[in-house]
């Protein structure tokens, strides 16, 4: 399950349990962007994450580094972001 569908399925259930369409307004994005998210046809910007996390009081760093660690391309990165999510966690 890629990150951008976690954290609108924790975005949701911050917020009482909403629809993907109640989410979609919130967000300030169309039905087919959400369908996208939920497809994985591509992940959410980094803009998307942080708003989400601002209307449901998700850990915006952690959220962000996760979202980082799912595009980066070589294990070296994966590490540092992993490093870099533990020690916020701390």
């Amino acid at each position: 399950m890629s990150v951008s569908i976690e954290l609108l399925d924790a975005f949701k259930a911050a917020l009482g349990g909403i629809s993907d369409y109640r989410a979609a307004k919130l967000l300030l994005v169309k039905q087919p962007t959400m369908s996208g998210w939920r497809n994985e046809r591509g992940p959410m910007s980094p803009e998307k994450v942080l708003l989400a996390c601002e209307l449901s009081g998700l850990d915006a760093v952690d959220w962000l580094l996760r979202l980082y660690r799912e595009r980066a391309r070589c294990d070296k990165e994966k590490q540092v972001l992993d490093t870099l999510r533990s020690r916020a966690a701390a």
